[in-house]
């Protein structure tokens, strides 16, 4: 009945705009913890699970990678955008920590998992509807890409989003969003008309151009500041048939394979279907490096001159031909290896030639003097080509708070990625992780190839993002931040994940 009476009373409250409490930045302490999570019990019994429980336990393992487990005191898992409006005024009334899951594919521990604090996963707001016209997709923040692809192929449609189908809809929304279509319409987040958003004061909003305008913009790529999403409404585009595929190739095309990522950086705006997403792949229990390339054009035609020289390179294996988007990410699942332990970095540079060659050498030279007697290590770099078509679509749609400076590009953004087997061994590969990538910067500045922009959805810990997004725009997102949670639950409350506020 104090529950009921208290949710009455923080209603009111919120009702009529009175403040609520300061929040400082504090370590979590678990008498408020175990306030706020018998206070959702009590509302919400059938939403809130305690260790022990079967949902408490899937909901903590619903990660892509086990150094996300955690050991959250409670788990929330809400319904309605309603309930978690409820649910944020029990959080800073009793000054509870609390983390928010959507997809699960964050490799960093506590940035999408809690020790101590509240876990609220999103899996149960997992709607989606395709408008009456069939224009856009409305899509909750429980859905992965593979879900959302698998529910537009019956219409021939697409919406831009991952390229591996188990990562979530929201993370990769929120911090921007690299699809196999950007080099036609941008970021994912360029092609999102409308975001449904819990605020801090448990207010339910639509972001959109027109309205709330500031908050649609901040949403675009400036992460997890400002609010909750409880709905995504995506542009759709036509592309009932695709060519794509993953092609392997042997350590001897070293030379041929960097050439075609060299040229395909350079000269990726020549026809904005096609898109790649070549790798140096290590592999430690083989002794061995092979490279490889995701290959996609968005057309019938799988010949074309824009990928010919990945599909000209003797192959080990490739799977590129005909096929639907859908199909595609459902493919890569396997590929991905779920279950091991994560860890990743991000790296730009300017497109060229010189730089691949830094990066290349340096990495394999220091994984192979360093960390190739971990027990089932694969590492690898990813070489994201950015056009500038790319940038500019974003900024035919109204822009976004990346910022990134088009007159510079184009650009490969890389993602160095490593994934081992044991947790004894997190220590070693986290400390080598920064340290390669540091190694890398040194060099790639040293050279000129150097580039600001850091993309947050391929970054780890300790990584600066806003500081690296266009000129203004860090303080632009710090006082929308504070326009719209004045008193910091999402920066303080929620500590996971990259705040503009401590950027």
């Amino acid at each position: 009945m104090k529950v009921f009476l208290l949710l009455s009373a923080l209603l009111v409250r919120a009702a009529i705009a009175l403040p609520g409490p300061a929040i400082t930045k504090r370590s979590n302490t678990s008498l408020p913890v175990a306030f706020a999570c018998e206070a959702l019990s009590l509302a919400f019994k059938a939403e809130t699970f305690y260790p022990g429980s079967v949902n408490y336990t899937s909901e903590n393992e619903h990660f892509w990678t086990p150094t996300d487990y955690s050991a959250p005191a409670c788990v929330f898992t809400p319904k309605t955008q309603f309930q978690i409006s409820a649910a944020l005024l029990i959080f800073e009334t009793f000054q509870a920590n609390f983390a928010v899951r959507g997809g699960g594919h964050m490799p960093i521990p506590g940035y999408a998992n809690i020790d101590g604090g509240i876990l609220v996963g999103l899996t149960d707001l997992n709607q989606i509807t395709l408008s009456s016209d069939k224009s856009y997709v409305s899509v909750g923040p429980g859905r992965r890409w593979e879900e959302v692809y698998d529910f537009l192929e019956p219409y021939g449609l697409v919406a831009l989003g991952g390229r591996v189908g188990i990562v979530g809809v929201p993370g990769l929304l929120l911090g921007g969003g690299i699809s196999f279509y950007s080099n036609q319409y941008g970021f994912a987040s360029d092609n999102v008309i409308a975001f449904e958003v819990v605020l801090a004061s448990g207010l339910v909003v639509e972001a959109t151009s027109t309205s709330y305008a500031d908050l649609f913009w901040a949403l675009k790529g400036g992460g997890n500041s400002f609010g909750i999403v409880t709905r995504f409404d995506l542009l759709t585009y036509t592309s009932p048939t695709i060519c794509a595929g993953i092609g392997e190739y042997p350590s001897t095309e070293k030379t041929a394979f960097l050439s075609a990522v060299a040229n395909f950086g350079q000269y990726g705006d020549a026809d904005a279907k096609a898109a790649v997403i070549p790798s140096i792949f290590m592999l430690a229990s083989l002794n061995t490096t092979v490279y490889t390339s995701a290959l996609f054009y968005d057309g019938t035609e799988c010949n074309q001159p824009a990928l010919v020289n990945f599909t000209s390179l003797p192959a080990i294996a490739n799977s590129y031909g005909p096929t639907t988007l859908a199909t595609y990410v459902s493919g890569t699942d396997a590929l991905i290896a779920d279950g091991t332990r994560q860890v990743f970095q991000v790296i730009s540079s300017i497109a060229d030639a010189s730089a691949l060659e830094i990066v290349h050498d340096t990495f394999v030279e220091m994984v192979t003097a360093n960390i190739y007697g971990v027990a089932g290590l694969q590492a690898s770099v990813a070489f994201q080509p950015v056009t500038k078509n790319f940038i500019q679509q974003g900024i035919n749609k109204g822009g976004n708070p990346q910022g990134v400076d088009i007159t510079k590009a184009p650009y490969f953004w890389m993602v160095e990625n490593f994934s081992w087997t044991d947790p004894a061994d997190d220590a070693l590969i986290n400390a080598f992780a920064v340290n390669v990538t540091s190694v890398l910067e040194a060099k790639l500045t040293a050279a000129g190839q150097q580039a600001q922009f850091k993309y947050m959805n391929d970054a780890g810990y300790g990584q600066e993002i806003f500081q690296n997004y266009g000129a203004g725009n860090l303080a632009k997102l710090q006082a929308i931040r504070t326009k719209y949670d004045p008193q910091g639950i999402f920066t303080y409350l929620m500590p996971g994940g990259w705040k503009v506020a401590t950027a």
